[in-house]
């Protein structure tokens, strides 16, 4: 998996009525949720509870969180994608990485992701995704809520007053919304070093997979896949291992603990 993904639940992400386009930029349209994230491309993870269509055509799918379900399209030239739904015994829990897509206008909207990647995983990697999307979600809310307190103005503020008319009852509605979704979790899961943190994980991962040789980053992002990580928060928790000399790189593209 390469590149930056968007995490969100799906009851936010259905929620979303407007796009954005960051001013100054070459950037794509992307889908402005309730709570300000700005979506191109999305990290999703869930329960598959229903597919339709049959490989060769147009095939849709359900995927749900632990807040409502993520609507999921098919291309029927994506053979990969439709052998791999095919296969799956539903319900399963998988990971889905695809194009966020909004259609109709206003309170008409329709959100839907187009597959690009999608597994078969377990509860494990999903609870994982809760965890940090929850966190990620919070971080969110948090930021707005200091933007309206201190009465900071950006486009994307601006368009989340417009759209939205956020206030911070809204975003006490998003909090309730993160509260409810990780009492789904199993406890156990929130005390693993993947649930809240990126950089514990890749961490223990270099640890137990370095050897006396070290390992590539690129074997690093495939095992952290596993946990619910996207190839960009890998990235990033490389990066803070290597300022904070956690790690170190014995040859280029691969780490070692120090």
């Amino acid at each position: 998996m390469n590149g930056t993904y968007q995490r969100v639940f799906a009851r936010e992400y259905n929620g979303s009525i407007a796009t954005f386009t960051e001013s100054g930029t070459h950037s794509p349209v992307a889908v402005l949720t309730p709570g300000g994230a700005i979506c191109t491309t999305l990290f999703c993870a869930g329960a598959v509870l229903e597919r339709q269509g049959r490989k060769g055509e147009f095939m849709h799918a359900r995927l749900a969180d632990s807040t409502a379900a993520f609507e999921l399209h098919i291309d029927r030239t994506d053979q990969v994608t439709a052998d791999i739904l095919e296969s799956m015994e539903i319900p399963c829990f998988a990971t889905v990485i695809g194009e966020a897509r909004i259609t109709g206008k206003g309170g008409a909207g329709r959100c839907t992701v187009r597959v690009i990647e999608m597994r078969e995983v377990d509860r494990y990697v999903r609870d994982a995704w809760v965890l940090r999307t929850a966190d990620l979600t919070m971080r969110r809310i948090e930021d707005l809520r200091t933007a309206l307190d201190e009465g900071r103005r950006d486009a994307r503020l601006d368009a989340l007053v417009l759209h939205y008319h956020l206030d911070a009852s809204r975003l006490r509605d998003l909090a309730l919304m993160v509260k409810e979704a990780i009492k789904g979790v199993n406890a156990p899961h929130a005390s693993s070093p993947e649930a809240g943190d990126p950089v514990a994980l890749v961490l223990e991962i270099i640890r137990e997979h370095g050897g006396k040789t070290g390992i590539s980053l690129e074997e690093v992002t495939r095992k952290a896949a596993k946990h619910g990580l996207a190839a960009s928060e890998v990235k990033q928790a490389v990066e803070s291992l290597l300022l904070e000399d956690e790690c170190y790189q014995p040859a280029r593209g691969v780490l070692k603990v120090l």
